[in-house]
């Protein structure tokens, strides 16, 4: 009997769910689910109702749902073992712990600070969040604005890419006049 993706990812997922430990799983897995899926998306349409395409929709359905519950049962056991072997993630996995991991870190600086009465070390962690800046790049031409830092953007021209505080960047988006996809750059 031929073993299928589905068959593979299930059997990762089994074996996952009964370890303790976190798995080494092949760092491919996730790529290789998404090449398949990819190749059976192209076989059919998903606007026609016909038997191959609801097949191959079940199919990246069934596929997807064995890729969510592997990643979701790696990241839990993860987060409940500070001494895992970061190692054994695939690289998907750790750019979903990576922001875990400096979560983490936040936490016990906090606490630290807290204890140590350390206000000036709160102070600036408070500032930290108070403004955030983010990268957009402008779809179409828009006059200079005042940010919520009070400071004066632009005047832009379609294609420009600007650093704009978070708030007037959600602004933009929402009225169409920068893209979606935005990258935070280092806090000022």
């Amino acid at each position: 009997m031929i073993e299928t993706d589905a068959d593979r990812l299930h059997r990762l997922l089994a074996d996952e769910n009964s370890s303790k430990e976190l798995l080494k799983i092949p760092p491919d897995t996730y790529k290789q689910i998404a090449a398949h899926i990819k190749s059976i998306k192209s076989e059919s349409s998903d606007d026609e109702r016909t038997i191959s395409s609801e097949l191959s929709f079940a199919e990246r359905k069934i596929l997807f749902d064995i890729a969510t519950r592997l990643i979701e049962v790696r990241i839990a056991k993860f987060n409940r073992d500070s001494e895992a072997d970061v190692s054994h993630l695939t690289m998907e996995e750790k750019y979903i712990v990576e922001p875990l991991i400096q979560s983490k870190k936040r936490f016990d600086k906090i606490g630290e600070s807290i204890f140590n009465g350390q206000t000036g070390e709160l102070e600036h962690a408070s500032s930290a969040v108070k403004q955030k800046y983010v990268y957009v790049r402008f779809v179409q031409p828009y006059s200079a604005i005042t940010g919520s830092d009070m400071a004066t953007y632009g005047p832009f021209e379609i294609e420009d890419v600007a650093i704009v505080p978070v708030d007037n960047a959600k602004l933009l988006v929402k009225n169409g006049i920068v893209t979606r996809n935005w990258i935070e750059p280092e806090e000022r």
